[in-house]
């Protein structure tokens, strides 16, 4: 029962898509040696929401046959096997949860040691024999009780967290892009603003690329300096407004969970050639879409056999 409750919301946040999230524009503009391991770990899943989905189902799957008498020793099988190639994923990528997920594979594998002799007749395709009784009390009415509460309870387990967590975070919707969402180099003109809890001014700002998934707080955004510098933001959007709420520049190693340094306000306006202008109090952005840097994410699933892309 631990580990099945254990592995629950890893299971359903990767099937709703919020562990690793989705891959999405604001990444674009990320050089591969600024990411961190897990960095990079996150955004491969992130990448690919199938495979992500699919991790998440696996551990679920799992879940579901620990709770079960008669197949518990099959969900600790498969709970080994996810959790070994987590735990594996998570020593190389540097994953602070590298003792949590090492755990939870030798659960897996201390709840199999009982059921050995079965695996093994099960993978040579003979009868598994019944199984192995896990009773601690043979007290009739304790026997007759338990047959009947332990699956409902494992029911109601699987069911009411998979309906919180989907009802909390909104069953993974991602929401429509904004009309800005997009990546695209800089040009700046009028008298530079400063960006608060920056040195710079909106006149150092050379790319900037803004998110299309949304989150509870708002879209991702990302800004490249001049002088190399990265900086990370949500926004929203109301109207023709866009409020940035702005994170710390990138220097170093840094927690998930950070303050905002400072807060942009910027007005946006489309040309007739299709670009966007950003405007805040006498500085003017001009946006010209990058296609070099959002080709990963337009690039789109073929099936055919051609040419590999693998640039």
């Amino acid at each position: 029962m631990g580990l099945a409750v254990a592995l629950l919301p890893y299971a359903w946040t990767k099937i709703y898509h919020v562990q690793m999230g989705y891959a999405d524009y604001s990444d674009a503009i990320v050089q591969y040696g600024e990411m961190s391991p897990m960095g990079l770990l996150w955004r491969f899943m992130a990448f690919s929401p199938t495979v992500q989905f699919l991790a998440g189902l696996a551990e679920l799957i799992a879940v579901i046959l620990l709770l079960f008498h008669r197949t518990a020793w099959l969900g600790a099988l498969i709970a080994a096997l996810d959790m070994s190639v987590v735990f594996l994923l998570n020593l190389t990528f540097d994953v602070p949860v590298k003792q949590l997920s090492g755990a939870m594979a030798l659960a897996g594998l201390v709840l199999l040691i009982p059921n050995v002799p079965r695996v093994v007749r099960f993978a040579l395709g003979r009868s598994t024999g019944p199984a192995i009784s896990g009773l601690v009390w043979r007290n009739r009415i304790f026997v007759r009780v338990t047959r009947w509460v332990s699956p409902i309870l494992a029911v109601v387990i699987v069911v009411g967290s998979g309906l919180a967590t989907g009802i909390s975070m909104n069953w993974g919707r991602i929401g429509p892009p904004e009309d800005i969402s997009g990546v695209y180099t800089v040009t700046a003109s009028g008298k530079p603003t400063e960006i608060e809890g920056t040195d710079h001014t909106t006149k150092d700002i050379t790319q900037v690329a803004f998110g299309q998934v949304g989150s509870g707080n708002g879209k991702r955004m990302s800004v490249r300096y001049s002088n190399g510098d990265f900086q990370d933001a949500l926004y929203s959007v109301d109207g023709t407004s866009i409020t940035a709420e702005l994170y710390p520049i990138r220097k170093g190693a840094e927690t998930l969970i950070r303050d905002y340094s400072g807060t942009i306000e910027l007005e946006y306006s489309k040309t007739d050639d299709g670009e966007f202008l950003l405007q805040t109090d006498d500085a003017q952005l001009k946006l010209q879409n990058d296609e070099e840097r959002r080709f990963l994410f337009d690039r789109g699933f073929r099936w055919g056999p051609e040419a590999p892309v693998n640039r």
